[in-house]
């Protein structure tokens, strides 16, 4: 017994939803950047909770030059009694120096972190290979191209 006629648009070979299921690629494997220095920019910094259930605090960067451009990387901070100075020091250039900012958007409409990260690996316990960002240098915080886009469709000019 054949169901497949009866997913919706599956003889109109769909794009998405399970009919597109059978005619999909399937995504290559993951695998971390090699160590380095990437330039990249700052898609979205927010509160988030580690496996173990802990508060922690996630940003998400993309590469932005180079042989890996598009590819993401994650650093995240946690809040432990031995953490919490770090987490500071390295969120507060960032502007994220309050519990408020923390768990506002980050970052802020219009606004564009370039940052400059060194990036080692790391093989956890478990045997996976992960990026380890050992460090991160803001480069330049601007308006972001939305942001300019968005004023330059305001005939009041944004005002």
């Amino acid at each position: 017994m054949n169901l497949s006629s009866a997913l919706p648009g599956y003889n109109d070979q769909a794009t998405e939803g399970i009919a597109a299921f059978d005619a999909a690629v399937a995504a290559p494997e993951f695998t971390p950047l090699p160590p380095g220095i990437y330039d990249a920019t700052v898609l979205k910094g927010e509160y988030a909770s580690t496996k173990a259930g802990k508060d922690a605090y996630r940003m998400r960067m993309e590469v932005t030059e180079g042989e890996h451009v598009g590819k993401t990387i994650v650093r995240t901070w946690t809040f432990g009694e031995k953490a919490m100075a770090y987490t500071k020091k390295d969120l507060a250039p960032f502007g994220l120096t309050t519990t408020a900012k923390l768990l506002s958007p980050f970052p802020e409409p219009g606004r564009e972190y370039l940052v400059k990260l060194v990036v080692a690996l790391q093989t956890g316990d478990d045997g996976v290979t992960r990026n380890d960002i050992k460090r991160i240098v803001i480069v330049r915080i601007g308006e972001s191209p939305e942001a300019k886009f968005l004023l330059s469709e305001d005939p009041e000019g944004g005002r």
